[in-house]
């Protein structure tokens, strides 16, 4: 796991002055770098740079290695919290039996239900390329059905011989 943009820390601080915070907030004052490292190591702590755009920038007394399992920990307990839907595919093809359909429908409408997209491809085999029209008239059928649980995306698409849609859960439904 990674902490997006790190701050500069003891030797990494490149300012010739800085604005030093102790470690309960209060304001030190304004020293020179070699100082400020000085005091920093004095308390076992670090100098770590928390307003690099200030002038002087303003660093604060702390333990580095602290502060960065504390930032992991509020990033892995906010992710917590965040629901990922995941994208399911199903494949139809136009041969297929009422039988068969019903199956794989009720499939996607438990996807659809558990607040998953759906994307469904419907593959075309030989001269069914010529009959295209079916393939939409599918999808129209599918929309029909999953009414109430699920809406197509964006229309149909076409690549080569196989046509893909997208359902999204309806937003009332989760």
């Amino acid at each position: 796991m990674r902490i997006k943009h790190l701050p500069r820390v003891n030797r990494g601080i490149r300012a010739q002055r800085v604005k030093i915070v102790n470690e309960d907030g209060t304001m030190l004052g304004e020293f020179h770098i070699r100082e400020a490292m000085r005091m920093a190591r004095d308390k076992e702590l670090d100098l770590v740079e928390v307003a690099p755009n200030a002038k002087p920038p303003v660093c604060r007394l702390m333990d580095f290695g602290r502060y960065l399992y504390e930032k992991k920990r509020q990033e892995r307990e906010s992710r917590k919290h965040q629901h990922r839907t995941t994208a399911r595919g199903m494949r139809f093809s136009l041969k297929i039996s009422e039988h068969d359909y019903q199956v794989k429908l009720a499939k996607v409408k438990e996807f659809l239900m558990d607040g998953d997209r759906v994307k469904i491809s419907l593959r075309l085999r030989g001269r069914e390329v010529v009959h295209s029209g079916m393939a939409l008239k599918m999808f129209e059928k599918m929309q029909v059905d999953l009414e109430g649980l699920g809406k197509i995306e964006a229309p149909p698409k076409k690549e080569n011989n196989i046509y893909q849609v997208t359902f999204v859960p309806d937003k009332k439904r989760r």
